[in-house]
Formats: C-alpha cells, sequence, structure tokens
C-alpha cells in the first residue's frame, strides 16, 4: 500500500500545481482587465477635467476681453 501512495503522490502534488495555475492565470488575466479598464477610465476623467478646465479659461478670457 505505501508503494502506492508514494507512486500517486507526485501525480496529486502535479494536479494541484496546476489547479493553483491555472486559478492565478485566470486572476491574473482579470486583473488585467481591470486595470485597463482604470486606465481608460482615467483617461476620460483627466480628459474631462481638462475639458471642462479649458471651457472655462476660455469662457473667463472671453468676459475679460470684453
Amino acid at each position: 500500500m505505501r508503494g502506492l501512495f508514494d507512486f500517486l503522490a507526485p501525480q496529486q502534488r502535479l494536479l494541484q500545481q496546476q489547479r493553483e495555475i491555472s486559478r492565478l492565470a485566470k486572476e491574473v488575466a482579470q486583473l488585467r482587465a481591470q486595470n485597463a479598464s482604470m486606465r481608460q477610465g482615467m483617461r476620460r476623467c483627466v480628459t474631462c477635467e481638462y475639458r471642462i478646465d479649458f471651457k472655462q479659461r476660455q469662457g473667463a478670457a472671453d468676459i475679460e476681453s470684453d
């Protein structure tokens, strides 16, 4: 019986490692997708804030020139 356990233990460990690698690969993919989404959101946010600020400055410059 001990011989069977010794034979199957490395295979069982290999299967556990493969499952862990698969889980970690899925987690990495999910985190990369979230990161990309957050980057796009930040770009839009910064762009919107910049546009709002630019329009406000243009409006103030137009008032001063009148």
